[in-house]
């Protein structure tokens, strides 16, 4: 992509409720003068009010010719603001300030200030793929059966972070019964019994959890992780595996790779798409956008 002389405008879309705390919040706004170099970018700094207002902005911005925009927030921050973006020649930046960062973790972007703001003044340019699921949209990750009802509790819960996360899932997976899914995974059916089904565009969840070890952010393909429900006896050697990016050695993980997916669901219409629940169709569509979308990576 080539970049024009003259100084680039950033949009700085910051969420203040996606772990953007209030003292974060200032010192960003203090660091972003300190470190975005006024040779090359001019800035503007808008606090969003719902995820309604992050997308409007953002596309605003893109409608307008803005060059940057950057996602402060977490992963259904960037999804709102990626989501205007994608299509256009705005490039995405992200400083991540979320619960679990999963596209920061995937991409190598720092969780400090300091480090993503520097990121921005290099601007090295990444295309990746974005994924539709129906009328929604996603960078990262979707998923249905546990990975949703997850999604949901933990949207809910009065306390954000891995430890949240980590007491909601050990509550509810006991008296979780396994379902039923029939995929059609390019053109193929694949029938299975699985706790839940993800379609990891990047390779974790987020804090590190990495579901899909080979996801590539820009083949072109998702992988369906198909995961069935481990027994207690097992589950620590499970974790162990998920935690050192080994999943897909387990027995009870299957992925496949794929360009499109067709199911349909019986019950709980709840998906969770990029660690936020929405609610979708009994049917479902899942397409990759290969290389949408420009992003700022290392």
């Amino acid at each position: 992509m080539v970049l024009p002389a003259t100084r680039l405008r950033i949009l700085f879309m910051i969420n203040p409720i996606s772990g953007v705390n209030q003292e974060r919040k200032s010192v960003l706004i203090d660091r972003i003068p300190q470190i975005i170099n006024r040779d090359r970018f001019e800035w503007k700094i808008h606090e969003s009010v719902s995820a309604e207002d992050l997308y409007e902005t953002s596309k605003q911005a893109v409608a307008e010719g803005m060059d940057i925009v950057v996602a402060v927030g977490g992963d259904g921050t960037v999804n709102r603001v990626a989501k205007a973006v994608t299509g256009s020649e705005t490039i995405l930046g992200l400083i991540p300030a979320g619960s679990g960062n999963g596209l920061a973790h995937h991409l190598n972007i720092s969780l400090d200030i300091n480090r993503s703001l520097e990121l921005i003044n290099r601007i090295k340019v990444r295309k990746i793929d974005t994924v539709n699921i129906n009328d929604e949209f996603f960078v990262s990750i979707a998923g249905i059966g546990f990975d949703a009802l997850v999604a949901r509790k933990f949207a809910t819960a009065g306390q954000r972070g891995f430890l949240s996360y980590f007491r909601i899932v050990t509550a509810e997976y006991p008296d979780y019964r396994p379902r039923h899914y029939s995929l059609e995974i390019d053109g193929k059916l694949v029938e299975r019994e699985a706790l839940f089904v993800s379609f990891a565009n990047t390779d974790q969840f987020g804090y590190n959890t990495v579901i899909a070890p080979q996801a590539s952010i820009d083949d072109g393909l998702v992988d369906v992780c198909i995961v069935k429900k481990v027994p207690y006896l097992y589950a620590p050697q499970v974790v162990g595996l998920l935690l050192r990016k080994k999943i897909d050695h387990s027995e009870y993980v299957e992925i496949i790779k794929a360009r499109e997916i067709r199911l349909t669901r019986n019950k709980n219409r709840i998906v969770n798409v990029d660690g936020e629940p929405m609610e979708l169709e009994k049917e479902l569509h899942i397409r990759v956008n290969p290389r949408s979308l420009n992003i700022i990576a290392p």
